[in-house]
């Protein structure tokens, strides 16, 4: 069936970069293909490097990155900026993959505490290396963001998303979709204010995304910055709300900082089971990294590329590192998490 699937996929149109992507039949049918069609152009605009290849099935998936802006003082001091090279090394490693991956997706949590304006003028530049390289980019918020200067620094999510005034995206993943959703509790005094740290969907997040399970014609994951247990569809967690949809094919989060694999069930008289997983922190604590995804005819691999472990924050100059940190780290690299579908 999906071979077949693949087959449709395969005739396309070319997006506002010029770059190949689903034609609105391929991609969706119902009344909401225009809207859903429109989160797969991406935020990029930038040319690739020469003689560089990308591979349309391949995707870096990012999270947590908490950049600080420089010389910024908060209730808690001066804001730490040991986060923001590990942000530009995870970019390096990106630019130097053979093949390129066609898209990058950061779960949200750009900014350090509060969604300053300083923190995404401080991260925007590094991220820009991204789409500079022809990459796709898309991002949402985590609960460490605010909406108004993310879509001031990320003015293309505004005019992807299928639900106003949220950063939500329909992700071509080559084999796959997924619908990237926008799980913040946003403090309305803005800029500077804490958010819950807790996540949910708001009303016009989850018919939407109804809409769009219900119309899919082939393998969705849905993602956003909080777990599964935060993230509801009524009174149901993401991962029991799609259950009996063949075509949802897992969920993927991040704000925990660590990389956890989980399955989900809706009862014990069901054989069918749902996978979740929480990729790294690209630049805070924990678990460090990113991770990769590939996505084929029959499954997708998430694959674990984890550079560091500390907690809760990098060691001082002399300081004995901790054995445990070692052995988490040796644990956790080339993890996989294989989803079926």
């Amino acid at each position: 069936m999906y071979n077949a699937q693949r087959k449709t996929h395969a005739m396309t149109t070319k997006n506002i970069h010029g770059n190949a992507m689903l034609t609105r039949r391929a991609f969706f049918g119902g009344t909401i293909a225009a809207t859903a069609f429109a989160g797969c152009r991406g935020l990029g605009g930038g040319k690739a490097s020469k003689g560089a290849t990308k591979d349309p099935n391949l995707s870096v998936f990012f999270s947590d990155i908490h950049i600080s802006g420089p010389n910024v003082k908060s209730k808690w001091g001066s804001q730490p900026t040991y986060q923001n090279p590990l942000l530009g090394k995870a970019v390096d490693a990106v630019l130097a993959m053979d093949p390129l991956p066609a898209r990058v997706v950061v779960f949200g949590d750009i900014a350090l505490w509060f969604g300053l304006v300083a923190d995404y003028e401080t991260s925007q530049p590094i991220l820009k290396r991204i789409t500079d390289a022809g990459i796709d980019l898309y991002v949402t918020t985590g609960n460490h963001d605010h909406r108004e200067p993310m879509f001031r620094f990320y003015p293309k999510q505004a005019e992807i998303t299928p639900v106003k005034g949220r950063f939500v995206s329909a992700i071509d993943l080559g084999y796959a979709d997924l619908f990237l959703m926008d799980s913040l509790k946003e403090n309305l005094d803005g800029e500077g204010a804490g958010n819950a740290v807790d996540g949910e969907l708001d009303d016009a997040q989850q018919k939407w995304l109804v809409s769009a399970a219900s119309a899919a014609k082939r393998p969705f994951f849905v993602g956003a910055h909080h777990p599964p247990n935060e993230v509801k569809v009524g009174s149901d967690r993401i991962t029991a709300a799609f259950e009996k949809n063949p075509m949802f094919a897992g969920y993927i989060y991040g704000h925990n900082h660590r990389w956890f694999k989980q399955w989900h069930h809706k009862g014990y008289s069901r054989s069918h089971v749902i996978r979740s997983v929480c990729i790294p922190s690209t630049g805070w604590w924990g678990d460090i990294g990113y991770a990769t995804m590939r996505t084929h005819a029959d499954r997708a691999e998430l694959s674990l590329v984890e550079t560091d472990f500390f907690f809760p924050k990098p060691l001082a100059k002399g300081e004995k590192r901790p054995r445990e940190w070692d052995e988490i780290l040796s644990e956790n690299r080339g993890d996989v998490c294989t989803f079926t579908y």
